[in-house]
C-alpha cells in the first residue's frame, strides 16, 4: 500500500511541470483571445470605444488570467527542480510525456507566448503607474484613506475637501449633476470588490496552509517515514526516556500497591506484566517521536505556502490590510482602547508569562523538541519586551495621527 501511494504521488511530480505549463499556456491564449476580439489585436487598455463598465470588466479578467500565468510558471519551475531532484534521468522521466505533444519545440513555443505576454503587460503596467502617479501629483495633498468614499452614522457618502468657498460651491454644484451620481454607484461598486476580494484572500490563507499541512502530513510524509523507517532497535531521546522511566515507575507501584492490598505475595506474574508495559511505553514514546518530525516537515510545508501566498498576493494583501485598516478605526474610541489593552495584556502584560511558558512547552513538544527551561525564560525576558516597544512605537507614531482621540483614552485608562 505504501509503494502504491508513493507511485501515485510519484506520477503526480513527474506530470505537475507539464500540467502547469499547459495552464498557463491557456490563460495567455485567453488573453490573446479577448484582444483580438475585443481589442483589434491590442493590449487590453482604456479606450474611446469601451465603456468604464466593460473595461474594468475585460481589466478583471485580464488580471485573473495573468495571476494564473504568474502562479503556474512558477509552479511549474518549482516542480521542475523537485523533479530533478528526485529522479536521477530527466530524460527517461519525461520520455512518455514528451512522447504525446510535449516535445521540446512545444515547451519552448509555450514558454515564448507566455513570456511575450507577461512582457506586454509589465510594460504596460509600469505606464499604467507612471500616468497614477503624475495623476495623483495634481490632486490635493490628502492622506490616502480620505481620497475614498467615507460614510458617516447614517450611510450617506461624505466628500471630505479642504478649500475656499468656491471650492465648496463647486463641490455642491458637482454633487447636483448626473456624473455624479454614477461616479458615486462606480466607487460603491469597486469598494464592494475590494471587500469581496479582501474577505475571499484572508479565507485563502486560513484554509489553503491548513489542507497543505494536512495533505502534505497524511499523503506524502507519513508515507516516506514508513518507507525508509526500517530500523529494528528504537532509540529514545532524553526526556522521551525520562518520562517513560517515570511512567513505568508509575506502573510498577501500582502493582506493588494492588499487591499490598490484597495482602499476598507478590505474583511471579508481574515481572512479565513489567516487561510488556516497557515495551508498549518504548513504542509510544518513539511514535511521539517519530509525529514530531511529520509535524515539523509538514509546519515548514505550510509556512512556506503561506509566505508564497503572501508574496504572489501583494496586491491582495494591501487589499485586506486597507479593509482591517477600515474596520479597525471604524470602531468607537473606547473599543480600540480595549482591544489594545486587552492584546498588550495578553501578551506583554507582567502576568502573560505562564501564559507563554504552557505555549512554548506546547510548540516544542508538537515538534517533538525538549523544553528546555533556559530557554523558555530567554525568549519571555526578550520578545515581550521587544512586542511592548513595538506596540507603543506604532501608538505613539501611527494611531496618534490616525485617532489622536483614542491614545487620549488609552493613556487616562492606563492611569
Amino acid at each position: 500500500m505504501p509503494r502504491k501511494v508513493l507511485n501515485q504521488i510519484n506520477q503526480w511530480i513527474v506530470k505537475t511541470p507539464l500540467r502547469s505549463l499547459s495552464e498557463a499556456y491557456n490563460a495567455a491564449l485567453a488573453i490573446q483571445a479577448i484582444e483580438e476580439k475585443h481589442f483589434a489585436g491590442q493590449a487590453i487598455a482604456k479606450d474611446s470605444n469601451h465603456t468604464d463598465a466593460a473595461f474594468s470588466y475585460f481589466r478583471d479578467k485580464r488580471d485573473s488570467y495573468l495571476q494564473v500565468i504568474r502562479l503556474r510558471l512558477a509552479e511549474f519551475r518549482t516542480s521542475g527542480l523537485l523533479s530533478n531532484l528526485l529522479h536521477a534521468s530527466p530524460d527517461k522521466r519525461l520520455s512518455g510525456e514528451m512522447s504525446q505533444d510535449s516535445d521540446e519545440s512545444t515547451i519552448l513555443e509555450k514558454l515564448n507566448l507566455i513570456e511575450s505576454v507577461l512582457a506586454r503587460y509589465a510594460i504596460q503596467r509600469q505606464l499604467e503607474a507612471t500616468v497614477f502617479s503624475q495623476k495623483q501629483d495634481q490632486e490635493v495633498n490628502l492622506p490616502f484613506d480620505e481620497t475614498l468614499p467615507n460614510f458617516d452614522e447614517t450611510g450617506s457618502l461624505q466628500r471630505i475637501r479642504s478649500g475656499s468657498v468656491f471650492d465648496t460651491a463647486n463641490q455642491i454644484k458637482k454633487e447636483l449633476t448626473p456624473e455624479y451620481e454614477r461616479e458615486v454607484l462606480h466607487e460603491l461598486r469597486t469598494a464592494r470588490k475590494r471587500t469581496w476580494r479582501a474577505i475571499r484572500f484572508l479565507i485563502l490563507l486560513i484554509l489553503i496552509p491548513l489542507m497543505v499541512q494536512f495533505a502534505g502530513k497524511t499523503l506524502l510524509i507519513e508515507p516516506l517515514i514508513h518507507q525508509f523507517n526500517h530500523s529494528p532497535q528504537i532509540v529514545l531521546t532524553g526526556e522521551a526516556k525520562e518520562r517513560a522511566l517515570h511512567d513505568l515507575a508509575q506502573f510498577r507501584e501500582s502493582l506493588e500497591f494492588d499487591t499490598l492490598v490484597n495482602d499476598s505475595h507478590q505474583s511471579p506474574d508481574s515481572e512479565p506484566l513489567l516487561k510488556a508495559e516497557a515495551n508498549r511505553l518504548l513504542e509510544r514514546y518513539s511514535e511521539e517521536n517519530t509525529e514530531g518530525i511529520k509535524n515539523l516537515i509538514a509546519d515548514g510545508l505550510a509556512f512556506v505556502t503561506f509566505v508564497a501566498l503572501i508574496y504572489f498576493g501583494r496586491q491582495q494583501m494591501i487589499t485586506l490590510k486597507s479593509l482591517i485598516d477600515r474596520v479597525f478605526f471604524g470602531l468607537n474610541d473606547a473599543t480600540k482602547v480595549f482591544l489594545i489593552i486587552l492584546f498588550t495584556d495578553m501578551f506583554v502584560g507582567y502576568h502573560s508569562s505562564h501564559g507563554w511558558e504552557i505555549l512554548l512547552e506546547g510548540i516544542a513538544e508538537h515538534f517533538g523538541f525538549p523544553s528546555d527551561r533556559n530557554t523558555i525564560f530567554l525568549f519571555i525576558a526578550t520578545v515581550p519586551v521587544m512586542m511592548d516597544a513595538t506596540l507603543k512605537y506604532w501608538i505613539f507614531n501611527y494611531l496618534t495621527r490616525k485617532s489622536p482621540s483614542a491614545v487620549a483614552v488609552y493613556r487616562t485608562m492606563n492611569e
